[in-house]
């Protein structure tokens, strides 16, 4: 099974990171990825399907990071802080003075 679908796929994720406002054109990613915008649209379709990349309503040609993929970051990202706030506490319980 050929893994360039999925190479292409995940190019362009990061293709469209930081343009969630105003999205990439169709004709943009193809060229960026080298391919055909027949074989970009399939595969932005693909992510569309499983809610990562979308449509800007209005814009058509236009494709960006879906919410789904941004809310996938945010819980990340809110995780590491967590995760951060208990390092914090464990360390400051160990690091005291036994005095």
């Amino acid at each position: 099974m050929s893994q360039q679908p999925i190479r292409r796929a995940l190019r362009l994720l990061l293709l469209l990171q930081g343009h969630s406002f105003d999205g990439l054109r169709l004709k943009q990613l193809a060229e960026a990825l080298g391919t055909t915008p027949s074989t970009a649209l399939r595969d932005l379709l693909v992510l569309a399907e499983e809610g990562i990349a979308e449509r800007i309503p209005g814009r058509d040609e236009y494709w960006r990071l879906s919410p789904r993929l941004v809310q996938i970051a945010v819980a990340h990202q809110e995780e590491v802080r967590r995760l951060q706030q208990r390092i914090d506490e464990f360390s400051q319980r160990y690091s005291r003075n036994p005095n």
